[in-house]
C-alpha cells in the first residue's frame, strides 16, 4: 500500500510540471491549429445545375380511378395519444375487393372533415361469401392539429354516407 502511494505521488508531481503540453504538438487537439478567417471570392456567375429525375413533360396529374364503396355500414372514431383514428367499415356485394382507403375531400364547412371510402373491385368474377367475409375496413389517423376545429367526420359511399359528431 505504501509503494502505491509513493508512486502515485511521484506521477502527480511529474504531470503537474508538464503544463505546457496543452500548447505542444503532442496534444492531438492541436494538430490542425486554430481556425483563421480566410478571404473567399464569391463567383455568382458559376451555377451548378444538377440533372433532374423528373420526366421532360412533367408528372401527370393523379386521378383516383377507384370507385366509392357500395355501402358504409359503420364508422368509429377512437382517441389516440397523438389525436384520433377513424375506422370505417363497408359492406360489399362479393368477395375480392381490395386497396381500401379513406380519401380526404374538400368540404364547404370548415368544421366538417369529409372522406370518400374508395376501393378497387375484383378483376374477375368472385364468390359471394358470408356477410362477415364481405366486410372491409379502412382507417385514417388524424393528429391533434388536424382535429382542431372539426366537429363532424363524414364518410361517403356510393349508396350514402355516415357521420360521427363530437
Amino acid at each position: 500500500m505504501r509503494r502505491q502511494v509513493i508512486v502515485s505521488g511521484l506521477v502527480l508531481m511529474l504531470v503537474t510540471g508538464c503544463a505546457s503540453i496543452k500548447e505542444s504538438r503532442i496534444n492531438p487537439l492541436n494538430w490542425f491549429g486554430k481556425s483563421e478567417p480566410v478571404a473567399v471570392l464569391n463567383d455568382d456567375t458559376a451555377v451548378t445545375v444538377l440533372p433532374s429525375l423528373a420526366p421532360r413533360k412533367g408528372y401527370p396529374n393523379f386521378v383516383d380511378t377507384r370507385p366509392l364503396a357500395p355501402a358504409i355500414s359503420d364508422v368509429n372514431v377512437v382517441k389516440s395519444a397523438s389525436g384520433a383514428i377513424i375506422t370505417a367499415t363497408a359492406t360489399l356485394p362479393t368477395l375480392g375487393y381490395f386497396d381500401a382507403e379513406l380519401v380526404r375531400v374538400a368540404s364547404a364547412d370548415a368544421s366538417v372533415a369529409a372522406y370518400d371510402f374508395r376501393l378497387r373491385p375484383p378483376t374477375s368474377a368472385a364468390p359471394t361469401g358470408t356477410a362477415a367475409q364481405r366486410r372491409i375496413t379502412a382507417a385514417k389517423s388524424l393528429s391533434n392539429e388536424d382535429l382542431a376545429g372539426i366537429r363532424t367526420i363524414l364518410i361517403k359511399g356510393a349508396a350514402g354516407a355516415r357521420q360521427v359528431r363530437r
